[in-house]
């Protein structure tokens, strides 16, 4: 077609794997690197043969009292909208950045390119994917720079990228809602002190940023770009969304600051991973539950895959990162209190008629709610 999105499509289609994770400079980026050695980044694992290839990526990654892991599922084989996850990691200054980008299919379902095979290619597609390699090189350009990481640098490098790609054939398909390259994001720029961890989310959409503790559980560092915010009836109305970053419109990226105790755990997921769940404490027990079965970080990650797969009805990524823990055993053994907790707390949800089941979820949702919000930051004007 010609289209200036073209290149970068083609070189995410070349090199899928590296495009997962990579860093692709300096020592230290492969699997295995340990903290001190350079960068690193999630390295790609093979799901075993007894659990469905098709559709679906894990990577893992393992350093000096740290632990990361991606996962990434699509709902039809070669057309998933999410990029891959990304993390990177500075072993030297300890600080790195995690996140996730998908691609608004709704918005972007243009076909903007056709890959070597034939598979069409739509703006939404290409849009994610552009998004993930901008933030990847923001971050590295900021820490080979030694400048201060700034929110709004970052829109604006995101808005020249997209903007610089978007496709010269236009649609015939006239609509307030379509965009040119659209895109959530979520994401985690951290720095593991001693103690703790500084981080920073930011987001444009509904992709959202958490952390993650044995005390106080899943809480969210984000507030979605929709109307509606409170979780759990975005779960019964799916609201549309009210920014997302795209190249034909302005956008924002949101930023919030919340430094963290360790031990603790960084998650990005979009909402193939939390917007099919039941309650929005369901999430929070899908993660710790697959933790609870693990037998390593490769296998949570194939757990999380196989488990995404079977109740999301969306491509759904995450990508994670744990501090404080000396591996996965004491992560685990760390959770055990905190899953049984939320195990007793949601006995009996499947019992009962549709009037009983929607009284039991909205008390369950008023009983989580109280930590689950309690480090996000405040309803922006005119949002509920």
């Amino acid at each position: 077609m010609g289209e200036p999105a073209t290149e970068h499509a083609e070189e995410a289609e070349r090199a899928p794997a590296q495009h997962a994770g990579h860093l692709g400079r300096g020592p230290g980026h492969a699997g295995g690197a340990k903290e001190g050695s350079g960068h690193a980044a999630l390295s790609p694992a093979q799901v075993p043969r007894d659990r469905p290839r098709e559709g679906a990526a894990v990577w893992h990654h393992r350093g000096e009292k740290w632990l990361a892991l991606g996962v990434w599922t699509e709902r039809r084989a070669g057309l998933g909208e999410d990029a891959d996850p990304l993390l990177v990691h500075h072993g030297p200054t300890r600080e790195g950045i995690v996140g996730v980008f998908d691609g608004a299919g709704g918005a972007g379902a243009a076909v903007v390119w056709r890959s070597r095979t034939g598979l069409p290619r739509t703006g939404a597609w290409a849009g994610s994917r552009m998004a993930r390699a901008c933030v990847e090189s923001w971050f590295l350009d900021g820490l080979a720079a030694g400048a201060p990481f700034e929110a709004e640098d970052l829109r604006g490098r995101l808005a020249a990228e997209l903007t610089a790609a978007r496709p010269r054939t236009t649609s015939k398909l006239i609509s307030s809602m379509r965009r040119d390259l659209p895109s959530t994001m979520a994401a985690i720029r951290y720095k593991a002190v001693d103690g703790g961890v500084e981080c920073e989310a930011l987001w444009a959409g509904d992709s959202r940023a958490y952390a993650l503790t044995p005390g106080a559980g899943l809480r969210a560092l984000t507030r979605d770009h929709t109307v509606e915010t409170d979780a759990l009836e975005q779960l019964l109305q799916d609201p549309p969304l009210t920014n997302m970053l795209c190249a034909d419109r302005p956008f924002s990226v949101e930023a919030h600051r919340a430094p963290l105790d360790t031990p603790c755990v960084l998650v990005c997921a979009t909402d193939g991973f939390f917007g099919y769940v039941e309650t929005p404490s369901d999430f929070e027990r899908h993660l710790l539950g697959t933790l609870a079965e693990s037998r390593d970080e490769r296998d949570w990650a194939e757990r999380l895959a196989d488990r995404v797969s079977g109740y999301s009805a969306d491509d759904a990524s995450l990508s994670l990162a744990a501090f404080g823990f000396a591996g996965l055993d004491e992560l685990r053994e760390g959770f055990t209190p905190r899953l049984r907790e939320l195990e007793e707390r949601h006995a009996g949800a499947e019992d009962g008629d549709q009037t009983a089941r929607t009284r039991w979820r909205e008390r369950a949702w008023q009983d989580y709610r109280r930590c689950y919000e309690e480090l996000m930051p405040p309803p922006r004007e005119g949002t509920r």
